[in-house]
């Protein structure tokens, strides 16, 4: 295998494994996005109104009195542990997030087409996402500790992978520039 090869197979594999965690990003920040949207300061979980757990819901959704009841103390952690600043921040940051797992999942459709011109698209959004989880996770550093234990272990999965991402679209940038 020489090195045009070796180059081309590198870019091709980067693509894949960019558009994998693209999706993968995508997803996760638009459940994130839909959760701050819909658990909102001044709903009923946060005013203490006791849960509707209905038997006939239940056994429709396979699910205990006890499973209902926590997942209404999910909802008041979320709503006790966030400061006022925190639901409009994650909102504004889970849309950013959205558009940089766009554009790396344009950059990874690039490079599994063999577009070396798609790397720098790449580089740019690794970096981008990079620093995203930064301030994601110093974000989750400043909630209550139940929040926090929500929050920092997704968010420095999330910080390596695109920290891995953005080291391996340098490697292949730099083998382009040798050939």
């Amino acid at each position: 295998m020489n090195q045009n090869d070796r180059v081309t197979t590198g870019r091709t594999w980067l693509g894949v494994i960019a558009l994998l965690f693209a999706l993968l990003l995508l997803a996760n920040q638009a459940n994130e996005l839909l959760k701050q949207i819909v658990i909102a300061p001044g709903s009923a979980a946060e005013i203490g109104t006791a849960a509707d757990c209905r038997a006939d819901e239940l056994a429709e959704e396979g699910l205990s009195l006890k499973e209902c009841q926590l997942m209404v103390s999910s909802v008041q952690i979320i709503l006790a542990s966030s400061p006022p600043w925190f639901r409009p921040f994650q909102i504004s940051l889970s849309l950013l997030v959205c558009g940089a797992a766009l554009a790396s999942m344009v950059a990874g459709f690039g490079l599994v087409n063999d577009s070396p011109r798609f790397i720098k698209l790449g580089v740019i959004s690794f970096s981008l996402l990079v620093l995203l989880d930064v301030a994601a996770f110093t974000a989750a550093l400043n909630t209550g500790p139940l929040l926090r234990a929500q929050y920092l272990w997704p968010l420095l999965l999330w910080f390596f992978i695109h920290l891995c991402l953005l080291m391996a679209a340098f490697k292949v940038m730099q083998q382009e520039s040798r050939t």
